[in-house]
């Protein structure tokens, strides 16, 4: 008998969160048993998780936290299969598999991947992830990387050849995308006659919505009927907002704080940008071409590049480099995609496609 667990730090509005709601609702739709242990439970994907399935909390998201909840849990309940996402929740539940000679098999899902040169400040953390890599991912059952990248970077950061890695793109969107991107749109500004363009993502140093703001400057030199919105909250905001407001673009940027329906948002956008540092995925590219936008992103580390295969289905350009991305922008407002290829380029991220791979696996 199959009987799933999904471990995640908590339901908050990040990708690896939200993949791992779309398979355990899709478990469940395929009468697979399914169970969620959250370090916190909280998070805005609580709302959408299937009401069927059981949430148990730890209480912790703390390595040692971890390894003392998952003992009594792994022990009593004979699970077939653990997936894990985040290193604590996945190394904590490698080791107490191993020492607990449970049989559940252990599927650690990778979702991100680093620039190959870091900042200064950021070396123990990464010295620690790489240890804690080294050491407990050869022994996990299925390594599953959501991007080619993402698992060719995971093999060379933890120093391990890992031949139980494979690749499964994340399961993006359903049908219910085109019928939220109906919902009208209540823009803060004047949006007519003006060119409409926009970002999603969390305000943070990876995001790198400041370059994104940066470029559009030059863009709106050449262009003066464009708006940019931005939605997305994080620690970034007040910075973001001192270089708007001491640039003068008040009217023409605009933080729109999160949104709940961010799909209504790009169906009404002429253009959608990415403007991450790195990316496991780029669940919102695969979201955009789903509605038929024609894309702009920077080509960081991994999965963007694949997403927009290498510039066929989109536009790339550096990581970091306002003036190239303003290029870019242009570019792709003068000569946007086909919708139609974009928009069936984006099925093979369709939930129920994506589902299947999961299935087969078990």
């Amino acid at each position: 008998m199959r009987k799933v667990l999904f471990i995640l730090n908590n339901l908050e509005g990040g990708g690896a969160e939200r993949v791992f709601v779309n398979i355990a609702n899709g478990f469940v739709e395929n009468n697979i048993a399914v169970e969620v242990l959250l370090g916190k439970k909280q998070g805005i994907y609580l709302g959408i998780l299937h009401p069927s399935i059981p949430i148990t909390e730890v209480g912790s998201i703390h390595f040692a936290g971890y390894l003392k909840a998952f003992f009594p849990i792994f022990k009593k309940n004979n699970y077939s299969h653990i997936f894990t996402a985040s290193h604590y929740v996945s190394a904590a539940a490698i080791l107490v598999k191993k020492w607990s000679g449970i049989n559940s098999k252990i599927y650690q899902t990778h979702h991100f991947s680093h620039p190959e040169k870091r900042e200064q400040k950021y070396w123990k953390g990464d010295l620690l992830l790489k240890m804690l890599y080294y050491f407990t991912a050869p022994s996990a059952d299925k390594i599953i990387a959501v991007s080619k990248g993402s698992l060719e970077w995971l093999r060379k950061f933890s120093h391990r050849k890992l031949p139980q890695g494979m690749v499964i793109y994340n399961p993006v969107f359903d049908d219910n995308i085109f019928s939220l991107a109906k919902e009208e749109v209540d823009f803060p500004v004047s949006v007519k006659d003006k060119i409409i363009l926009l970002n999603v993502g969390r305000l943070i140093e990876q995001k790198d919505q400041l370059t994104l703001i940066k470029a559009f400057e030059i863009y709106k030199q050449e262009n003066s009927n464009a708006v940019l919105f931005i939605l997305g909250m994080g620690p970034l905001e007040n910075e973001l907002n001192d270089y708007i407001n001491t640039h003068h673009l008040q009217n023409d940027v605009v933080l729109a704080g999160f949104e709940a329906n961010p799909f209504k948002w790009m169906s009404k956008s002429d253009l959608f940008i990415l403007s991450s540092k790195y990316e496991g995925f780029g669940n919102v590219i695969a979201e955009a071409m789903a509605l038929g936008k024609t894309v702009v992103s920077t080509d960081c580390p991994s999965g963007p590049g694949e997403i927009l295969r290498n510039g066929k289905l989109g536009y790339l350009c550096p990581v970091n480099d306002p003036t190239a991305m303003a290029t870019a922008i242009s570019r792709a407002m003068k000569s946007p995609l086909d919708k139609s290829i974009v928009q069936q380029a984006a099925q093979q991220y369709k939930v129920s496609n994506i589902l299947k791979e999961y299935i087969d696996i078990l």
